[in-house]
């Protein structure tokens, strides 16, 4: 709740595969013990462009993508994309370089809040 920053009125996309544990806390538990919506993407691959679109498209509020999503997104420069309704950036897993948290902030205007876990500290 505090580090996704949820409430009831947010939606969170969590562009995690359901493979991974993080699909689990991050699109499952966190949200709806927040009572959160969840929002849900079929995207067989990922590719930069349709994560901007999808986040300028649809009422998504919170957005937690891996580090290596975030690279790629800074690299692809989203800045030409407006976010209306993002308002927290959430990732974790390996370390984020630090370009890339000011890219983000420069293209978007958003912080990106890291965190660290692994799936045998949850």
């Amino acid at each position: 709740r505090y580090w996704m920053n949820l409430t009831p009125s947010d939606i969170m996309w969590n562009t995690s595969d359901t493979g991974w544990v993080k699909a689990a806390w991050s699109s499952v538990f966190a949200p709806w013990i927040c009572g959160s919506c969840v929002f849900v993407h079929n995207m067989p691959q990922f590719k930069p462009e349709v994560i901007a679109e999808t986040l300028s498209r649809y009422p998504i509020t919170t957005f937690c993508t891996a580090p290596t999503a975030f690279r790629m997104l800074v690299q692809r420069d989203v800045s030409s994309y407006k976010f209306p309704s993002l308002k927290h950036c959430v990732t974790g897993g390996e370390a984020l370089n630090p370009e890339v948290f000011v890219k983000w902030k420069t293209q978007t205007g958003l912080d990106i809040h890291e965190g660290y876990g692994q799936t045998e500290t949850v």
